[in-house]
C-alpha cells in the first residue's frame, strides 16, 4: 500500500496537477462506470436527451442543443441513432419546415425509466469516498467552471 504522503506528492507533478488532466480522468471514470452500471447501448448524453424530452414533452433540435450544451451536428447525429433505435421521433414543425420537433416514443420513455435508478447508482459510485458537503462543493465548482458563476 502506498504511503498517503507519497500519493499526495505525486498529485503535485505534471500532468496530474492540471485541471484539464483531472477533468479528463474524471470523465474516463464516468464513462467506464456508466458502461458497467447503466448501459453500453444508451450513452449518458443520450440519457440526457431522454430526460429533457421526458420533462418537456417535446423540443426542437435547437432547444435540445441548448439544454444539453452540444452543437447542432452532434445532436443531429445522436438523434438519428436514437431514432433508429426507436427511442425518439422527429417531425417537421408545422409552419416551419426548417425546424425539427423531437418527441419520446414509448420505447424511449421505457428506456428513460429503466435507466433512472441506474443513473443514480452511477452518481453514488462516482461520489464514493466523498461526504455530502464534498459532493456539493464539487458540483458548485464544476458549475462555476462551466458557467463562470454559481
Amino acid at each position: 500500500m502506498s504511503d498517503p504522503v507519497d500519493v499526495l506528492a505525486a498529485l503535485d507533478v505534471e500532468p496530474q496537477r492540471h485541471l484539464g488532466y483531472l477533468i479528463r480522468r474524471a470523465q474516463q471514470r464516468h464513462v467506464a462506470t456508466w458502461a458497467r452500471v447503466a448501459s453500453t447501448e444508451t450513452t449518458s448524453v443520450q440519457y440526457a436527451i431522454l430526460a429533457v424530452l421526458d420533462r418537456r414533452g417535446e423540443a426542437s433540435q435547437r432547444e435540445l442543443c441548448d439544454e444539453v450544451d452540444l452543437d447542432r451536428s452532434t445532436v443531429a447525429d445522436l438523434l438519428a441513432r436514437m431514432e433508429r433505435r426507436g427511442l425518439v421521433t422527429r417531425r417537421r414543425a408545422a409552419g416551419d419546415a426548417r425546424r425539427n420537433v423531437v418527441t419520446l416514443t414509448a420505447t424511449g420513455l421505457g428506456e428513460r425509466r429503466r435507466l433512472r435508478p441506474l443513473v443514480e447508482q452511477v452518481q453514488r459510485e462516482l461520489a464514493e469516498g466523498m461526504d455530502a458537503d464534498e459532493v456539493a462543493t464539487l458540483e458548485r465548482a464544476l458549475r462555476t467552471l462551466l458557467t463562470g458563476r454559481d
